[in-house]
């Protein structure tokens, strides 16, 4: 079903059925005293805020929700009876992967059983290609499993229509959910009838930390989700980027870069952006828009080439420990995450954190956010040798901004860069 015209039914006219399946927490008592943290919370509560017939675009919705716990067998009787359902189809899946200890590959754990992701996608499948299919997945991932999925292609979207955020750390289980359910309550003013993934892609991954690895695997042009917004005069710049809860440690750029989010329909960056202009905070935002828009449509030299002509002239006109000049900085970073050069990330949200913590102290949230996101660029550095150089400045200002287990995490990846066997004495003594 790609994009048509507004004519043809919702969904062909067929009726929709979504599926939402909630596995473990990563909370399971394998160990004793069981891990802390709190539980994942539960996918399909924060699913209740939305329209089945907005989460999915057909003029009739079934929705079948299977709660956390429910065995593996069942789960794949109703996946099978969902994969034979000839409408459009979407699987909400949310839970913890483990690794299976014989065979290496991921596993959902389902709180008392577990479920191979292989045998998941297998059923999957079974469907027709023709047949609008999408597999959302917030899910979490034990420490072992996550290197296997990082290759390119992940080995977890291997034939599947799949848009997933794996996050290392299950309480922030949920955060993808939000953003998604936040995007298509704003819509997209002035698009089709129907959203197609790939429109909301910018908007729910803004909210995302670093260091959680998305795969995208569906195909481009389905249109999945109503638009709420199509309304005819409505403002376009009323869109406003989803934020998460507050009882959840903000992300990566949402402490400091707070914009709205254009229409995927703004016009394309010229070849030398002109940003003399840019004089008040309101057109710093629409630049800052712009800039982010373009990297995530994969225009990251050109969303680069601007973001540096703006920082400049918020340098010149304002200072380099501005707020403006910041926020201009930390959407390089931004930029530059996307277009994988994880180490200049890391650098700029280095240099951020540091005019933060002379300015504002070391408790200050933005500069222990701002600690965080260059940390987890720098985790997810892939040349070890450029890791190793960045690993003293990191180092550096993890003791700056001090964190307890934060600083264990940065001692023991520096160990591991470093081929060290034991823990360094700095990191035994806080154990």
């Amino acid at each position: 079903m790609v994009t048509t015209g507004e004519t043809v039914p919702l969904g062909d006219g067929l009726r929709g059925r979504v599926l939402v399946i909630e596995g473990g927490s990563g909370q399971r008592s394998r160990r004793f005293p069981p891990r802390p943290g709190r539980p994942a919370p539960e996918l399909s509560a924060i699913l209740a805020a939305i329209a089945p017939q907005v989460l999915l675009a057909a003029q009739a919705v079934d929705t079948v929700h299977l709660p956390a716990a429910m065995s593996a067998t069942s789960i794949l009787a109703h996946l099978r009876s969902a994969v034979r359902h000839p409408g459009p189809l979407l699987v909400h899946l949310g839970g913890h992967l483990v690794r299976d200890r014989r065979t290496g590959a991921a596993q959902l754990d389902l709180g008392d059983s577990l479920l191979p992701w292989q045998t998941l996608a297998d059923e999957l499948r079974l469907r027709p290609t023709e047949t609008t299919t999408l597999l959302v997945a917030d899910l979490s991932a034990d420490e072992a499993v996550l290197p296997p999925l990082r290759v390119i292609p992940s080995p977890l979207g291997a034939g599947l229509p799949l848009w997933a955020a794996v996050n290392p750390d299950p309480q922030q289980v949920g955060t993808f959910t939000r953003a998604l359910v936040e995007a298509l309550h704003g819509g997209r003013p002035g698009a089709g009838q129907a959203l197609t993934p790939e429109q909301l892609h910018q908007q729910v991954h803004s909210v995302l930390r670093p260091e959680v690895l998305l795969v995208i695997t569906h195909g481009p042009g389905w249109e999945m989700f109503r638009n709420t917004a199509r309304r005819p005069g409505q403002d376009a710049s009323t869109l406003q980027m989803p934020l998460p809860p507050e009882e959840l440690p903000g992300p990566p750029e949402s402490h400091a870069v707070a914009f709205e989010v254009l229409p995927f329909d703004t016009p394309p960056l010229p070849p030398h952006a002109p940003t003399a202009h840019l004089v008040d905070v309101a057109d710093y935002q629409q630049a800052i828009a712009v800039i982010v828009a373009a990297a995530d449509n994969g225009e990251h030299a050109r969303a680069e080439a601007f973001a540096r002509e703006l920082e400049q002239e918020a340098l010149d006109a304002h200072g380099p420990d501005a707020e403006l000049s910041l926020q201009v900085r930390q959407v390089r970073a931004h930029v530059s995450r996307l277009a994988g050069r994880q180490a200049d990330a890391a650098e700029l949200y280095r240099a951020v954190a540091l005019s933060l913590l002379a300015a504002r102290g070391a408790d200050d949230p933005e500069t222990r956010q701002a600690a965080a996101n260059a940390e987890a660029c720098w985790r997810a550095v892939e040349d070890d040798a450029d890791a190793r150089r960045l690993g003293p400045d990191l180092l550096d200002l993890r003791q700056s901004v001090p964190d307890e287990r934060r600083l264990r995490a940065v001692l023991r990846h520096l160990a591991r860069l470093n081929g060290t066997l034991v823990p360094s004495p700095a990191s035994a003594a806080l154990d």
